[in-house]
C-alpha cells in the first residue's frame, strides 16, 4: 500500500472527527451519570445527534485498503454508517445495563481515538524520513488501481496464478479494445502479498471504463447478496421450499442479466463508437469480472488528483474526465460499502441473538 494513502487516511479521520468526538464525549458524559448515579439523563438527543455525524463521514472517499488499515486498527465498524449501526446497537439493546453500555460506548470513543493518535504518528515519521507529498502517486499515470486476490479469489498455488493472471489479461484486453488502447498499455506498478494484490497503471479512458464496470459489479453482487440472506432468513424460519428457491434462482438470474445489460449500455455512453465485435470481447470480460467479484475479488481504485484551474498541466476536456472518473470511482465505493453495512447487519444480529440465549 502507498504511504500516500496512509497519510491521506491520517488526513481523512482528522477531518471527519472533527463533529464525531465532540458528539462521542457528550454521549459518553450521560452514559457515565447514568451507569453511577440514580438520577438518570436522558439518552435520546445525544444518541441521535452522534448517530448523524456518524453517518455524516465520508467513507466513499476511502479505498478497500485503507478502510482494510481500519479494519486492523479495530475501528471500521465504528464509522459512517457502520458507526451509525453499531451505536445504535449498543445504546438501544434489548437488555439494556448502564455500566455495560457506558463500558462499551466508551471502549469505543477510546479506540478511534488510539486510531487517529497511531495514523498521525505515522504521517509525522513519513514527513520526518522524507515522505512529504500526500498526494503523489509512484506510477506512470495518476489513474491507479489495486486488483486484490482474497476469499475464494485467492491465488494459493501456481495454478491459481495462471488461471487469475489469464482472467485479469481477459479483463483488461476487453476494456482497452472498446477504449481504442492495447492491454500493455496497462502497466503493473506495484505488488503486495497477504491477500495478493496486483497494482496496475492505466490511462484516463480505461480507468473511467474500469470503474464504470466495477461499479454495476458491486450493485450486481450486493443483489447476489441480498439473495443470500433472504435464503438464510428463510431456512431459519423454516419457510423456504423447493418452490420457493427455484423463483429466488429465477429473480436472481433475471437481476444478474439486467445488470449486465447496464453495464454495457453504461460503456457505450462512454464510447458511442465501439465497434460490435469491442463490445463482445467487454462481454466476456464483464463475466469474468462478475465471478472474480461474487468469489470475494476486488478492484480497490485510488481517487486521482482533482486538476488545478490555472497551472501548467490544466486542460478543461481531462478536468473534465478526471472529475468524471472521482466520481465514479467514489460511487463505485459507496456500493461496496452497502455489502458490507449488509454483511455487518447480518453479524451483529447474529450476535445479538447469541447474547439472547446466555
Amino acid at each position: 500500500m502507498e504511504v500516500s494513502q496512509v497519510v491521506k487516511l491520517s488526513e481523512w479521520l482528522d477531518e471527519n472527527l472533527k463533529d464525531v468526538t465532540p458528539k462521542y464525549s457528550e454521549l459518553v458524559s450521560v452514559l457515565r451519570n447514568n451507569s453511577q448515579q440514580p438520577s438518570q439523563q436522558p439518552v435520546a438527543q445525544p444518541l441521535k445527534d452522534l448517530a448523524r455525524e456518524l453517518a455524516n463521514m465520508k467513507t466513499a472517499e476511502l479505498s478497500a485498503l485503507q478502510i482494510g488499515v481500519l479494519e486492523q486498527l479495530e475501528v471500521a465498524r465504528l464509522v459512517g454508517q457502520q458507526g451509525k449501526v453499531w451505536i445504535n446497537r449498543r445504546v438501544r439493546a434489548t437488555t439494556y445495563d448502564p455500566a455495560t453500555t457506558f463500558q462499551s460506548v466508551q471502549d469505543g470513543q477510546q479506540k478511534l481515538e488510539e486510531a487517529q493518535r497511531l495514523l498521525s504518528e505515522f504521517k509525522s515519521s513519513a514527513g520526518k524520513v522524507g515522505f512529504v507529498d500526500a498526494h503523489k502517486v509512484d506510477a506512470p499515470t495518476p489513474y491507479v488501481f489495486n486488483v486484490i486476490f482474497q476469499d475464494d479469489a485467492s491465488i494459493r498455488n501456481v495454478r491459481d496464478w495462471k488461471k487469475t493472471a489469464t482472467d485479469w489479461e481477459l479483463i483488461i484486453s476487453g476494456v482497452t479494445a472498446v477504449a481504442g488502447e492495447k492491454p500493455e498499455d496497462v502497466a503493473v506498478v506495484g505488488a503486495q502479498n497477504g491477500s495478493i494484490i496486483y497494482t496496475l497503471s492505466a490511462t484516463p479512458i480505461v480507468t473511467k471504463i474500469l470503474a464504470t464496470v466495477s461499479k454495476h459489479i458491486a450493485s450486481i453482487a450486493n443483489d447476489y447478496l441480498d439473495f443470500e440472506l433472504k435464503r438464510e432468513e428463510l431456512r431459519r424460519s423454516r419457510m423456504m421450499s423447493d418452490a420457493i428457491e427455484k423463483d429466488l434462482k429465477r429473480q436472481e438470474d433475471e437481476r444478474r442479466a439486467n445488470g449486465k445489460a447496464l453495464i454495457l449500455q453504461a460503456v457505450k455512453e462512454i464510447v458511442p463508437d465501439a465497434q460490435p465485435e469491442k463490445v463482445a470481447t467487454l462481454e466476456k470480460a464483464v463475466d469474468r469480472h462478475i465471478i472474480f467479484s461474487e468469489k470475494g475479488g476486488d478492484v480497490d481504485f485510488v481517487l486521482p488528483p482533482e486538476l488545478v484551474e490555472g497551472s501548467d498541466e490544466y486542460d478543461e476536456e481531462l478536468a473534465q474526465t478526471v472529475d468524471d472518473v472521482r466520481e465514479l470511482i467514489q460511487d463505485y465505493r459507496a456500493e461496496v460499502q452497502k455489502t458490507k453495512l449488509l454483511t455487518f447487519v447480518e453479524d451483529e444480529d447474529e450476535d445479538d441473538d447469541e447474547e439472547d440465549a446466555t
